[in-house]
């Protein structure tokens, strides 16, 4: 492991996240499960992009460590 995101390059924070081929950062790693949940979901490409879109924007929303802003 190199500190860096295999898809952005950006720097990890406590070690990234391990994918079966890839070492992901908190940004990247929340598109990949939102594309995988779509897809697992059957909603095609389409479902992917879309559901990764919407988890990125509610993990955003709740913030860093994913608790609600109060």
């Amino acid at each position: 492991m190199n500190g860096r995101c295999d898809k952005c390059n950006g720097r990890l924070r406590n070690g990234g996240h391990r994918t079966a081929t890839r070492t992901l950062c908190d940004k990247c790693n929340a598109q990949f499960l939102g594309r995988a949940a779509g897809m697992a979901a059957g909603g095609g490409v389409g479902g992917a992009i879309a559901t990764s879109g919407w988890l990125s924007r509610i993990r955003k929303a709740r913030g860093k460590d994913g608790s609600a802003e109060s």
